[in-house]
């Protein structure tokens, strides 16, 4: 309860915030660009951050810094509740919030693993991944009814309680970590690293940005691989580097499981592209019809993102996984198949069929690659995980928007319609998501013959 509660309130604020943007650029005077940042701050804030953990891990412990992370986290909702009538402060408590954020999304289920043996690992994943799936659904709504039936304000005074009692729990019951002090503070790699992911980060949020220059994304991503190139080198010649990336070197399991998680969660982003324009821009749903298709896809993810724990658990076959991710496939690639005319009934089928198949697969090869780690790598290895998924997820969109607005665009100058034209966009990027989730089915049989003691033992062998 200590960790999912805070968790849990933190994604669920955040996705109400993100579909607020129009009514923020109501509310302050603001264009619509200016208004993105509101969402954009957050996402950088919190990227920047995921690797920076393992640093404040290694001086602090596992403890303090997630309780940090929930004081910012409080703290920052309390201003935001006071002031939230200056843009300005809104845009502060957003940074901060995603400062929260890539400090305890990290370590939540790090923590979570270090009180639970292997055998019960995946119905732990699976408890946290259910309110983790759960909050995304319900925040919208939340964020909907908080503006229609009140103000913003209340938005940030409604994380004050979580994040107070979330900070009780962990002052209590969360056991002290002592600091390790492994890792020597290099300010030039720092700075290098946060310029790169930084860099990296804003130049894909603005690439499909119509009022920005096209050069300036360009020029950010160029200096983000420059700087996370020297990086690199530069951590390559020291004994304890700021980033352990070698975890990727030295274990097949936990690089196999962070190469499927990334491509799922770029799938994963890209179904969140690309399906609202088809629900409106194709079948004409409306914007609130629209999101509302996506709440079978969070029940079906929560629901069976406990069977997948629950068979990892039980020590049979990983196969599970590949069923998973074949129904994803299947389910995405089929829309580029439906008529016009499909019915609710068809497209509401699809979208719970991807909700099994995230369930399914997606924590639990979360859970498969951390527990292929020793206990003292495990914050290193969710960190790592999570910065490189994050990245993976919005390169991924990013290529997704550019490809749409080229590819409708050179469609409807050869003589088709731009509705007919988009339509033609939006079923090629489909089959591509369901081709490049395909893509992972190799993986998954790589895992499985590895024989890792990623399941419950039960006195047998993991079974291939």
């Amino acid at each position: 309860m200590a960790i999912l509660i805070g968790a849990f309130s933190l994604v669920l604020t955040n996705s109400a915030f993100n579909i607020l943007l129009p009514n923020f650029v109501q509310m302050y005077g603001i264009s619509t660009a200016f208004g993105g940042w509101i969402i954009i701050l957050y996402i950088l804030a919190m990227t920047i951050t995921m690797p920076l953990t393992s640093l404040v891990v290694d001086r602090l412990g596992r403890k303090r810094t997630y309780i940090i992370g929930i004081v910012i986290y409080g703290l920052f909702s309390i201003v935001g509740g006071l002031f939230c009538h200056y843009v300005q402060i809104v845009l502060l408590v957003r940074v901060m919030h995603g400062v929260a954020a890539g400090l305890m999304i990290p370590l939540s289920l790090v923590l979570l693993f270090d009180y639970y043996g292997k055998e019960v690992r995946g119905r732990v994943v699976g408890a946290w991944g259910m309110l983790l799936t759960i909050a995304p659904a319900i925040g919208p709504t939340l964020g909907g009814a908080v503006i229609q039936f009140g103000e913003v304000r209340y938005l940030f005074w409604l994380n004050v309680p979580f994040a107070l009692f979330s900070f009780v729990l962990c002052c209590t019951q969360i056991k002290r970590y002592p600091p390790v002090y492994r890792k020597m503070i290099h300010l030039q790699s720092i700075i290098l690293m946060v310029l790169g992911i930084a860099s990296l980060s804003l130049g894909i949020q603005l690439v499909s940005n119509h009022t920005i220059p096209k050069w300036i994304p360009c020029l950010l991503l160029v200096l983000g691989v420059v700087a996370i190139i020297r990086f690199v080198r530069q951590e390559n010649a020291k004994k304890e580097p700021f980033i352990r990336y070698s975890l990727l070197r030295r274990n097949p399991v936990y690089t196999v499981s962070l190469l499927i998680s990334a491509v799922q969660d770029s799938v994963m982003f890209g179904v969140i592209f690309v399906m609202p324009l088809i629900f409106q821009e194709v079948f004409h749903l409306s914007p609130s019809v629209a999101g509302a298709m996506f709440i079978p896809t969070a029940l079906f993810t929560s629901l069976f993102v406990w069977i997948g724990g629950s068979l990892m658990d039980s020590g049979k076959s990983l196969k599970f996984i590949s069923y998973g991710i074949g129904f994803i496939a299947v389910s995405v690639a089929s829309f580029a198949f439906l008529p016009k005319e499909a019915s609710f009934l068809v497209i509401i089928v699809l979208m719970a069929l991807r909700g099994i198949g995230n369930g399914l697969s997606d924590m639990t090869v979360t859970a498969i690659g951390l527990n292929a780690l020793p206990e003292d790598d495990l914050h290193e290895g969710s960190a790592l995980s999570n910065t490189l998924q994050r990245l993976a997820s919005s390169f991924a969109v990013m290529l997704l928007a550019v490809y749409y607005e080229v590819r409708w665009q050179m469609i409807a100058q050869s003589g088709q319609l731009a509705e007919t034209a988009k339509w033609t966009a939006l079923k090629e990027e489909c089959i591509a998501l369901g081709c490049l989730m395909l893509l992972t089915l190799p993986l998954v049989l790589v895992i499985n013959k590895k024989k890792v003691n990623v399941v419950a033992q039960h006195g047998t062998k993991p079974a291939a």
